[in-house]
């Protein structure tokens, strides 16, 4: 059956085994969607690019089978199972799960409402912070639990990532209007890719190139049942889904910021990479970002393509299309070029409010967080640390270590870096501010300030509650209290007071 003949005959709540009011149709470069009744049917175009051949019938069921098998690990509810399209009594008739020889097959799902896919919530403002930072919970479960590539299996290699970006900046630059600028950016991915070569290296080496979801941006997360959902994951090619955990989380990280919401983008990054610990991927993050940028104006300039082609597409939509293609790309240069990040210091005693002033600066300022409370508990413990007592010297030595470590390279790939701890030590100020000497960069040092009671309230309240990440006690407060070194006369100029911060950091 022709094409456009089978979905008009799907367009007929006829065509389906159940109660069915109205036919909706929603459509990608490769498949068709239809949402009908209380389900959704995902039919694939016959269509052969350069990326995926569907041409056959054969083709496009193995295609079915393997979303069904994959997305089962992230959305195992919403997928139903594989559904034959067979020849209706009557000519150019179908019916959805008859007997008979197949004309096509669909992958039937629940359906969800579309207001509740995260690119209508943010479009609508609805996404929050909540939502996003369950996300970035899941997805870090999720990327922790996923097969990890074998060094050798030809996944995430420099070379393999380095064709995969050359070959979607080429067709970028075949369908856009924006040739000047796909050229430079064509020259910049090139530039960064070969760069990068080590990092990519050592990112395969150390386990990080895994089976993804693959295209995970706000189009492909639903919130069902309250929870936030991917699904949806790219089956078509395991070159493009075995990758990089940074790769994957970098997709949704350049939605959120293309989509104008650059608070909750890095609230996204900030609660995965707390949660992953997976700081190193801050190397590689910017070109993944770029790349994921270059994907999605690929994307919209083939469905157009395709449109253009049928006849079905305006000259204003087209022109939309184009104008948000050079959007994308303007967001890939920019995020490949951008300068070293500064580095900024939280300081003060337990309690006095620093998490919590960190975090707004993460968010409205786009700044990457550390936290000594928690990389603490990350670093492998020493004797003593392993009996419980995780503030001795040579643990503290250690978290700070890593602290200058992680802002080291997060401030290196151009993220502005808050290392948030008590840095009660003027050595481990000194040090933090020699790098940013160093690289040339901005140096910050936030001093929080409480008074003596709210301190002892704030963490006697915070030991009753339980749910935060720093073990400090009142004992540890009063440790705090005897050594802690005051800033120098040499510092004062880098200092921004903030008095009785609202916090139980």
């Amino acid at each position: 059956m022709e094409p456009a003949v089978l979905t008009q005959a799907l367009m007929r709540p006829t065509a389906y085994p159940h109660p069915v009011g109205k036919v909706s149709l929603i459509e990608t470069h490769i498949s068709q969607v239809f949402l009908a009744g209380a389900f959704a049917y995902k039919v694939r175009k016959p269509v052969h690019l350069d990326f995926i051949d569907l041409c056959t019938l054969a083709a496009r069921k193995a295609d079915c089978e393997a979303e069904l098998e994959l997305n089962c690990r992230m959305a195992p509810t919403l997928y139903l199972g594989l559904i034959p399209i067979v020849a209706g009594p009557a000519p150019r008739d179908v019916r959805v799960g008859g007997t008979g020889a197949a004309l096509e097959y669909a992958v039937k799902m629940h359906r969800f409402r579309q207001r509740d896919l995260f690119c209508a919530m943010a479009e609508s403002n609805r996404l929050t912070a909540s939502h996003i930072e369950t996300l970035a919970h899941r997805l870090a479960a999720i990327h922790l639990a996923a097969p990890v590539a074998s060094a050798n299996g030809g996944h995430g290699t420099p070379e393999q990532i380095a064709a995969v970006a050359e070959q979607v900046i080429a067709r970028v630059a075949a369908l856009a209007s924006a040739t000047d600028a796909a050229t430079h950016l064509a020259a910049l991915l090139h530039e960064r890719a070969a760069s990068l070569r080590p990092a990519f290296e050592k990112r395969l080496a150390s386990g990080h190139v895994r089976e993804c979801h693959g295209d995970l941006h706000l189009g492909n997360i639903a919130l069902i049942d309250g929870v936030p959902t991917p699904f949806d994951c790219l089956e078509f090619d395991a070159g493009l889904r075995w990758i990089d955990t940074i790769s994957d989380i970098a997709f949704l990280f350049m939605d959120l910021l293309h989509a104008g919401r650059q608070d909750l983008a890095y609230r996204l990054i900030n609660t995965y990479l707390e949660c992953s610990g997976d700081y190193a991927g801050l190397a590689v993050l910017p070109f993944y970002t770029a790349l994921r940028a270059v994907v999605r104006a690929r994307v919209l300039l083939e469905r157009e393509h395709q449109r253009n082609v049928a006849g079905t597409s305006t000259a204003a939509e087209m022109a939309t299309i184009q104008m948000r293609c050079v959007d994308l790309l303007a967001l890939a240069s920019v995020t490949l070029t951008r300068p070293p990040g500064a580095i900024t210091l939280m300081h003060g005693l337990s309690g006095s409010g620093k998490s919590t002033v960190a975090q707004q600066l993460a968010l409205g300022a786009a700044m990457v967080r550390v936290r000594a409370d928690v990389e603490r508990k990350r670093l492998p413990r020493s004797h003593l640390a392993a009996q419980g007592d995780l503030y001795t010297a040579e643990h503290t030595a250690r978290v700070y270590g890593r602290l200058l470590a992680i802002c080291r390279l997060g401030s290196a790939a151009g993220f502005p870096m808050i290392a948030d701890a008590t840095f009660l030590a003027r050595k481990q100020r000194l040090r933090f501010a020699s790098l940013a000497a160093r690289r040339g960069v901005p140096f910050s040092i936030v001093d929080c300030n409480a008074g003596l009671a709210t301190l002892r309230e704030r963490i006697a309240a915070r030991t009753r509650h339980g749910g935060d990440p720093s073990d400090a006690d009142l004992q540890v407060l009063e440790w705090q209290r005897r050594v802690q070194e005051p800033l120098g006369s040499d510092e004062w100029r880098h200092v921004v007071r903030i008095g009785d911060a609202e916090s139980t950091g």
